[in-house]
């Protein structure tokens, strides 16, 4: 019998499929935003020299499971081990902690505002996800303000995460989000809001064929 090959309209529907079958019980806690931007570059630069996991993490002195986490972002970076991964990974020191902090230009005293294109920025280029935090350094951490533009079938991956205690709202600028949280499913539309609790386990992506935007309002972390 001959088996004719799937549309790519087919395998898009699988994927949603899959994406929206109910979720696995485990979750991941995602450390802070900091350190899911640090680990990212790490990922990527690592892979662009072709560097295998386990060979990165013998010549940082580190176990591969604590390499792992640091590149998702569940694990914070120490001092002594980001020096480490600047020199095995050919990189310089300032490159990796690039857009950890606020930077408005050399001699700019004002930290109240943060000009357009200043704000500080985490790239997720293979999960397809864009975020810039709004918030000023000014600001005293009790909320901070966050825009996230999501590419067409960009997600946040098939498995749940949470982050810390506090509440979490979220608002649709344009597009379309797949929101899970737990086991329940929210389908949201451009002008829909919606909220949870930060250390609750969820998962999202943006189903459709353009670009999503969602403003997240969360409240600082627990000192």
């Amino acid at each position: 019998m001959n088996h004719q090959p799937s549309s790519s309209a087919d395998a898009a529907a699988e994927r949603a499929d899959a994406w929206n079958a109910a979720p696995a019980p485990s979750a991941q806690r995602i450390n802070s935003v900091i350190d899911l931007w640090l680990g990212e570059q790490v990922r990527h630069r690592r892979k662009a020299l072709g560097l295998p996991l386990q060979q990165v993490a013998r010549g940082c002195g580190v176990s591969v499971s604590l390499l792992s986490q640091i590149e998702r972002g569940l694990r914070s970076i120490s001092l002594r081990t980001l020096a480490a991964l600047s020199n095995e990974l050919q990189l310089p020191l300032e490159t990796l902690i690039r857009n950890t902090q606020h930077d408005q230009g050399e001699g700019a005293p004002e930290r109240s505002v943060v000009r357009a294109g200043m704000h500080q920025r985490i790239d997720l280029g293979d999960k397809g996800i864009h975020k810039e935090k709004l918030t000023p350094p000014a600001s005293t951490g009790g909320v901070e303000l966050y825009r996230a533009v999501i590419d067409p079938q960009g997600s946040t991956g098939d498995a749940l995460f949470f982050t810390h205690k506090g509440e979490q709202v979220g608002y649709v600028v344009e597009g379309q989000l797949e929101l899970f949280i737990q086991d329940r499913l929210y389908r949201l539309q451009a002008g829909d809001s919606f909220c949870y609790d930060g250390f609750t386990p969820r998962r999202w992506r943006n189903p459709g064929p353009s670009i999503t935007t969602v403003l997240w309002a969360i409240t600082g972390t627990p000192r």
